[in-house]
């Protein structure tokens, strides 16, 4: 039989650059505030309206890498727009940080889904974990020469987060909870110092170990040997920062993985406002009685704002300017109101998931946010967000094709072994 002429080459297609672009977005939003905070330290002040910029921006180029490739986007982020415009009518003012807040898991999530994939997860988790880390150890090792370099607090008040008259009176130019000056709770000989990294400040430092932890044993999932070496620059990154609530939650994230199949769409639409109403009963039963920075008295604190709030707060009809970020329900209700913060995680919570292990890491996100949401507002902070809604969508994002250089490349099977093949 005569061989058959070889079909000829195709131009085999130019490669996606935007993947690599998005992955570069959600380092930067890691790491911008660290940049900014290098730059007002040693060559010129850096005012808030640098920092919302570098926000636009980072959000900006996201949603530009989606244009013309998904609609929906556009119709959910179009109806929440004119939704923040309503309450701004009824307000009688605009604040646009609201209406960020819950713009970064739409654009994120969507934009994961259409560029991301698993594998640039992989590595997207395992260069900021040594990033996060290495800054951390020279920052733990070298405190004052680190705060030479950056000045985090006079960072802060230079963005308008901290007042000039506050800062006077810290010795350390560390975040107010860059020392636990009560003692740390993860291995106490290291001191009071709680190492911030490129976050500048421990918080969200604790935020983004439980994100990180709870991918490494998703995609590890079978495999304990590798997942507990692939673990331990994670914990280490608890401990300087003595991040006591990431490591509950990302311990937690082992029990929502292997429960996950009990765990159906119906209970994760309502956890967020079941638990909202358990706060707001604890505020009420216990009004005035005093809180501290435990755990428990965080959860206090929590209920009191809740307990406080009246129905036009709760629907965020009214401006209220009261301190809420120690509290993220109550910061949610008064700024996003019950409707729209409502619509946003019931569209999470029923979208659909591609396969059991994109459901396994929706499951934690659940119990990351709703837990979060009792003791801080920090689940809206761009730091971590962008990150956390990466993975969430690119776990939802469909296999890459391979392109047409590497279908050519590749040895063609010859008639006979496609005969001998087992069917």
């Amino acid at each position: 039989m005569r061989a058959r002429a070889a079909a000829p080459l195709q131009p085999a297609s130019a490669p996606d650059w935007r993947p690599r672009i998005l992955s570069a977005v959600i380092l930067g939003a890691i790491l911008f505030n660290f940049a900014l905070c290098f730059v007002n330290t040693n060559i010129f002040r850096t005012g808030a309206g640098i920092v919302i910029g570098c926000e636009i921006a980072l959000i900006g180029v996201t949603l530009a890498l989606l244009v013309g490739r998904n609609f929906d986007i556009f119709v959910i982020l179009g109806v929440y727009v004119a939704y923040t415009l309503f309450l701004a009518a009824l307000q009688g003012s605009f604040d646009p940080k609201p209406a960020r807040d819950l713009m970064i898991p739409v654009i994120f999530y969507f934009a994961a889904r259409e560029l991301g994939s698993r594998e640039d997860g992989d590595r997207l988790v395992w260069a900021s974990v040594w990033i996060v880390l290495a800054v951390g150890l020279f920052e733990y090792g070298f405190l004052k020469q680190f705060v030479r370099l950056f000045d985090i607090l006079g960072y802060y008040v230079s963005r308008g987060t901290v007042q000039a008259a506050a800062a006077e009176m810290s010795g350390d130019r560390l975040f107010a909870s860059g020392m636990r000056y009560e003692g740390r709770t993860l291995l106490p000989i290291l001191g009071e110092h709680r190492v911030s990294s490129v976050f500048l400040e421990p918080v969200s430092v604790g935020n983004f170990g439980a994100i990180c932890f709870s991918w490494i044993v998703l995609r590890e999932w079978g495999r304990p040997l590798r997942m507990i070496v692939r673990l331990l620059p994670v914990v280490a990154i608890f401990v300087f920062a003595d991040a006591r609530f990431g490591l509950s939650i990302s311990l937690l994230s082992i029990l929502a993985f292997a429960f996950s199949r009990l765990t159906g769409r119906v209970l994760v639409a309502i956890a967020p406002f079941t638990l909202i109403i358990v706060l707001a009963w604890i505020g009420y039963t216990w009004p005035d009685v005093a809180w501290d920075n435990t755990l428990r008295g965080r959860i206090l604190l929590g209920g009191q704002f809740l307990s406080k709030l009246d129905w036009s707060d709760v629907f965020a009809l009214v401006p209220n300017f009261s301190f809420t970020a120690d509290s993220g329900y109550a910061y949610t209700l008064v700024k996003i109101g019950l409707a729209g913060f409502a619509g946003m995680w019931i569209l999470f919570a029923l979208a659909p998931a591609r396969d059991e292990t994109s459901w396994r890491y929706r499951v934690f996100v659940a119990i990351y946010v709703t837990l979060l949401l009792v003791i801080s507002n920090s689940i809206y902070s761009i730091k971590t967000a962008a990150l956390l809604w990466y993975l969430v969508g690119a776990l939802d994002a469909k296999k890459r094709a391979p392109s047409l250089a590497l279908a050519h490349s590749a040895p063609r099977a010859t008639l006979r072994r496609q005969r001998l093949r087992p069917a």
